[in-house]
């Protein structure tokens, strides 16, 4: 059995840590709405409109449907360069919507100044933008020790 072509770091983090994320964002959604939204728009309305349930249940589906991926797929192909490298480069797109979100969201409220976002957006943003780097590096290469599997190989 050859040794794994991810280091350490990679590996823990998208088969154990981002699942966990991801369930934490599934369980925000679901019991604490008003905490999602008002990372969206501090003036959010509650109890939200239905397209906005809607709108969080998509979310939601999402977060759920990755997880079995993350958890599972991850841990069948461990050393598949490709595979890995292509179920984060989708995350990683997830992650720049989300904070190209955030920042439209900010700019509509008139709030891009720094002074004027709160702590628990700073946090929001904090998170994204630091898995978005490791998946970036990630999804480039850094660190990874392809030796031709990331053209499909298994070995």
């Amino acid at each position: 059995m050859s040794s794994s072509p991810f280091p350490a770091i990679y590996r823990i983090f998208f088969q154990t840590l981002d699942p966990l994320i991801a369930l934490s964002g599934v369980l925000a959604h679901t019991l604490s709405p008003k905490t999602i939204l008002s990372l969206y728009n501090a003036s959010a309305k509650f109890p939200p409109a239905t397209e906005t349930v809607a709108l969080l249940d998509v979310g939601n589906t999402f977060l759920l449907a990755v997880m079995p991926l993350q958890i599972v797929m991850l841990r069948l192909r461990p050393n598949d360069v490709a595979v890995w490298k292509c179920l984060q480069g989708s995350i990683l797109i997830r992650d720049i919507g989300i904070i190209a979100t955030v920042l439209r969201s900010l700019s509509a409220q008139g709030r891009l100044d720094v002074g004027l976002i709160k702590g628990d957006e700073w946090g929001n943003l904090g998170i994204l933008a630091a898995l978005a780097v490791l998946r970036t590096a990630f999804v480039l290469g850094v660190g990874v020790n392809d030796n031709g599997r990331g053209k499909g190989k298994t070995a």
